[in-house]
């Protein structure tokens, strides 16, 4: 590519708000680990490297032909899945397994984020004529969720659940039904039913509420799967006019009975197996702390407890650098991770808190603008999909901190201390920039 090209057409924007969010983060890692152990404390340093070598990506994907890339999406596809497969066998660091080689580890799981986004993309560019299709917007499922079924085996459910919102965007900008995407988030909200009642049922009313007793007694819920079975296959028989002398006003009717009362089946018939083979003991307690954390303030609940009691602490302006009282005492757990917000609010107050989230605000404008000014369908659901990918972890990794979302172990895009993390963060954006300076040409 040319250099003259990309002096004009640069987003200087995009990149000078990733670097200070990059520079923030750093400070603020120093921060928090300023009286822990040598080891710890040498952090700040591992991240400046970190930023550095994915300034360095961002800078070679500017030069590169994303044509290229696009015809070569399925390797980089297979390598990261394949990633994802050998870190299976690799011990478990803190809970979750970590694919690590000659003392540096690396997190396939963010790559393969990047990965799915420009393979979706690809996919359902190159079946456009058939776009409308359920066949297609399934088989474009299967290219996420092949690989979040390797990621929960790890465990790690906070980076598969970021594959929802990008499969999400990329599917409505290609332009997938919009029933179809209604129908898969409600039927992900199905499949957490049973976890949250029953945690509701553990924490206010003892295990001893009727009704969750009912939709949790196998007994009963064998007989609710067998209505549910019998009324969508009698209406799916009336929509095909098997069963003949049927309106088009009451198949319609039957069509969104089909429609919700399939989510029902479907959702729930996966629900009671999540709740009790695949979500871990300390998942559930989680759930269960996102409720009341005060129900174990002790154990589960002192994370968050500490998080919200730290961005409290901060006040309006803040208790200023290296000063914060329940940093620098280490009140707060993961404080250079995935509790990095509470470090900068109780440091810098409510004040540091809303420049945090105006250059994230910042950041996201210029994004959008790179979107929908895409000339081609495969540019704009790429660029979809890495937005969504980073506004997901902004909005879960700051609301779990404050207490409104539950805690998943999500870090914050730029801030949070980690070499994967930030170097696919810096890799997002290069390729933001890379179609914005060429979106006359994609």
């Amino acid at each position: 590519m040319n250099l003259r090209k990309i002096v004009v057409n640069f987003d200087y924007t995009l990149l000078l708000t990733s670097i200070i969010l990059s520079v923030v983060g750093i400070a603020f890692i120093y921060s928090a680990n300023i009286n822990k152990n040598e080891h710890l404390k040498i952090e700040y340093l591992k991240q400046i490297i970190f930023a550095l070598a994915g300034l360095a990506v961002l800078i070679s994907v500017l030069f590169m032909n994303m044509r290229t890339m696009k015809s070569s999406v399925e390797i980089f596809y297979i390598i990261c899945f394949i990633g994802l497969f050998l870190t299976l066998f690799f011990p478990s660091v803190k809970g979750q397994r970590r694919f690590s080689l000659f003392g540096v580890s690396i997190q396939f799981a963010e790559f393969m984020k990047i990965a799915v986004t420009f393979y979706l993309s690809k996919f359902y560019s190159s079946n456009y004529v058939n776009i409308k299709s359920l066949t297609v917007y399934l088989k474009g499922s299967l290219i996420a969720f092949i690989p979040v079924g390797a990621i929960m085996l790890q465990p790690d459910l906070g980076s598969s659940l970021v594959f929802i919102p990008i499969i999400l965007a990329i599917s409505f900008v290609a332009g997938i039904r919009k029933r179809y995407l209604l129908y898969t988030v409600l039927f992900f909200f199905t499949v957490g039913f049973i976890p949250i009642i029953t945690t509701v049922n553990s924490l206010f009313f003892k295990n001893e509420n009727e009704i969750i007793y009912l939709m949790t007694n196998m007994k009963y819920v064998i007989l609710v799967f067998i209505f549910l079975f019998i009324t969508i296959a009698i209406s799916i028989l009336a929509y095909l006019d098997i069963i003949k002398g049927i309106s088009n006003k009451f198949k319609l009717l039957f069509y969104w009975f089909v429609f919700f009362a399939s989510i029902a089946f479907f959702g729930l018939l996966l629900s009671y197996p999540v709740n009790k083979f695949v979500l871990k003991g300390y998942q559930k307690d989680r759930l269960l702390i996102f409720f009341n954390p005060y129900s174990d303030p002790m154990n589960s609940g002192y994370n968050i407890i500490q998080a919200m009691t730290a961005i409290g602490n901060g006040g309006f302006s803040g208790k200023g650098w290296q000063k914060g009282e329940m940093i620098q005492n280490l009140f707060v757990p993961e404080q250079s991770t995935d509790f990095i917000f509470p470090v900068i609010a109780e440091e810098l107050g409510f004040l540091g808190t809303v420049l945090i989230v105006f250059l994230y605000g910042l950041f996201f404008f210029r994004g959008f603008y790179i979107a929908i000014n895409c000339k081609d369908l495969w540019s704009s659901c790429v660029t979809a999909g890495l937005l969504s990918y980073l506004l997901f972890h902004i909005l879960q990794n700051i609301g779990m901190c404050i207490g409104i979302m539950p805690v998943t172990g999500i870090p914050l895009p730029f801030i949070s201390y980690g070499g994967t993390f930030i170097v696919s963060c810096f890799l997002t954006t290069g390729l933001l920039l890379n179609f914005h300076i060429n979106r006359f040409q994609y």
